[in-house]
């Protein structure tokens, strides 16, 4: 759902104004921030056991990385919104073509877009 033919318009058109530039790629930015807070809550919460680290230490460290992982994924919707709001008034195609909302299962299918451009990111490296 990640339009990346949007993107690369986005680029070529505002080639030559770096204030522009700044705003998408902190935009784009976000999104490897959030992936990173998955990983973080993923790897994390697989090492320590309430027996390493005790039970409500253990809850104070989920509910903190709850709250980051919460925090950026309501940062993903907005620039999905940002960049969707420049592709417009660029007159060219949204860069996310589906409803971008805090409401489930929206939240959910921008999230996991966002997560697919990332993964293919990595796997066309050079």
């Amino acid at each position: 759902m990640v339009n990346e033919k949007t993107l690369e318009n986005l680029i070529t058109m505002y080639a030559d104004d770096k204030e522009m530039l700044d705003i998408i790629y902190d935009a784009l930015e976000s999104f490897e921030e959030y992936h990173s807070a998955i990983y973080t809550m993923e790897t994390k919460m697989k090492l320590y056991s309430p027996k390493s680290m005790g039970a409500e230490e253990r809850r104070a460290m989920t509910e903190g990385l709850d709250k980051r992982r919460t925090m950026l994924h309501n940062k993903i919707i907005s620039s999905v919104n940002i960049l969707n709001r420049i592709a417009e008034t660029s007159n060219t195609a949204p860069f996310y073509d589906g409803i971008v909302s805090e409401e489930r299962p929206y939240r959910r299918e921008v999230a996991n877009s966002v997560l697919e451009y990332i993964e293919k990111i990595i796997l066309e490296r050079r």
